[in-house]
């Protein structure tokens, strides 16, 4: 990364611009170098990927099929959370639950730190203890993954650089199978991340979560396809499952108690002013939002900053320490306004009247409540595309769209007068998504059948 500029003195804007496009031509490049060396290596790691499959479908069947389920970053437990139960209801299934700490490495080789606090906290309030830790800080030792005896693995992220070596995929495909279930729904043309060359090609069963998903990995990995080396499913976003229907959900954040006089919004802004990632239009807006709610005693505004808002804000040289804590002591203090920073969101999202956002995988989430959805366009996002890549063009017709502060104003007031004629196109919106209900328990219907098939050839 590009150090951040001295918080002494700002940048010029346009300056910073031609800075930044520079930045992000050169890093666009390295992204296309690095998948092109990632798709020669598939093709080297063909023949060592079918033994190791072969090997692991040689061991005798046991009696129940142990499925282990890496946690690293807490707020993607939802996420796996569905198969995990579904796994829990199923007698043929043993899940573990694996604690992995965030590591982090200096120059890619040697561990410099590893962050277990959160992680193991997290397992201790979610699991009461019920879940092997892979790292032990007193001893500053690592499980051996062996010990485990796993038959079936899911890691949670594509991003093995967070990993020890014994924990990336391509050392536990020698072990068992790995599974992966993206934990976001790419909304902009971000397949290459989400589906990396690099480690798609150590997976035994990817679970897709929409067709234009699987037609794309598919693609990628034919040949091991073809060889039954590997296996994709186009299954849907198991996350869906565990947001069927709140109502009555309450949150303890909102100002006032729930009145049909008070309109209550909650605003997302992406985290990052990159365009390469979908711009925020925080900057655009944040003092407007907050003069918008001051002025309006029938409204009631949450502010739920990203959890990485205010690490890029102040790295890319936006905001400084303090001006963050100022613009957040401004909702604070407000009667009719405060920060959600905590992990969970549901209850906030079902009890809440509009959300207004910016591309964010919340948008998914929050359609599954049925309420409306103000969508803040940024120039770097094309609104108009019917590229399948963008599947935020997918959900356009089911969102009001805002090019200016003046379309949030007007929206708001439209849908606080009861006007809101794209109600019934979100509703098919989220049917199309949710399917059944039960996407949890087809991917633990299907690792069981991959178990018990014949042995492939």
């Amino acid at each position: 990364m590009i150090a951040a500029q001295s918080r002494s003195v700002r940048m010029p804007a346009r300056q910073k611009g031609v800075t930044m496009k520079l930045i992000h031509n050169i890093l666009e490049t390295a992204k296309t170098i690095v998948f092109e060396k990632g798709r020669m290596i598939y093709y080297l790691n063909m023949r060592s990927f079918r033994k190791s499959r072969r090997q692991i479908e040689s061991k005798p069947r046991k009696q129940k099929i142990r499925v282990g389920f890496m946690v690293q970053v807490p707020n993607n437990w939802a996420v796996l959370e569905p198969v995990y139960l579904a796994a829990q209801r199923d007698a043929s299934i043993e899940p573990v639950i694996l604690l992995m700490p965030e590591v982090e490495f200096s120059y890619y080789i040697k561990i410099r730190k590893v962050d277990w606090e959160s992680t193991y906290a997290f397992g201790q309030e979610k699991f009461q203890g019920d879940a092997v830790r892979l790292y032990e800080p007193e001893t500053d030792t690592w499980k051996d993954p062996e010990e485990l005896g796993l038959d079936y693995v899911f890691i949670p992220r594509p991003y093995e650089t967070y990993l020890p070596k014994m924990y990336k995929a391509s050392h536990l495909r020698r072990l068992c199978k790995v599974c992966y279930v993206p934990y976001s729904s790419p909304l902009l043309d971000d397949y290459r991340l989400l589906y990396n060359t690099h480690f798609i090609r150590n997976l035994s069963l990817i679970f897709c979560e929409k067709q234009y998903s699987y037609d794309y990995v598919t693609n990628l990995l034919g040949p091991t396809i073809a060889s039954k080396d590997q296996k994709v499913f186009c299954t849907g976003f198991p996350k869906f499952d565990l947001n069927q229907n709140g109502e009555g959900l309450e949150s303890p954040l909102w100002p006032r108690e729930r009145s049909k006089d008070v309109q209550r919004v909650i605003w997302t802004p992406r985290w990052s002013m990159d365009p390469l990632l979908g711009v925020s239009s925080f900057m655009k807006y944040k003092d407007q939002m907050v003069t918008m709610a001051g002025a309006q005693p029938q409204m009631d505004l949450i502010f739920r900053p990203h959890p990485m808002a205010k690490m890029a804000m102040i790295r890319d040289g936006w905001m400084s320490e303090e001006t963050w804590e100022s613009y957040l002591d401004a909702y604070r203090k407000a009667d009719n306004m405060a920060v959600d920073q905590s992990r969970a969101y549901y209850d906030l999202m079902w009890s809440s009247d509009v959300l207004v956002t910016d591309v964010s995988s919340m948008i998914l989430d929050y359609l599954m409540t049925g309420h409306p959805l103000i969508y803040c366009v940024t120039p770097a996002m094309n609104t108009t595309s019917d590229d399948p890549k963008m599947a935020i063009s997918e959900l356009l017709p089911g969102l009001y769209v805002a090019r200016e502060f003046a379309d949030i104003e007007k929206y708001l007031k439209q849908l606080r007068e009861g006007y809101d004629p794209k109600k019934e196109i979100r509703r098919q919106l989220a049917d199309e998504m949710r399917r059944d209900g039960k996407i949890g328990e087809h991917i633990v219907g299907l690792i069981r059948e991959d178990y018990w098939q014949k042995d492939a050839t």
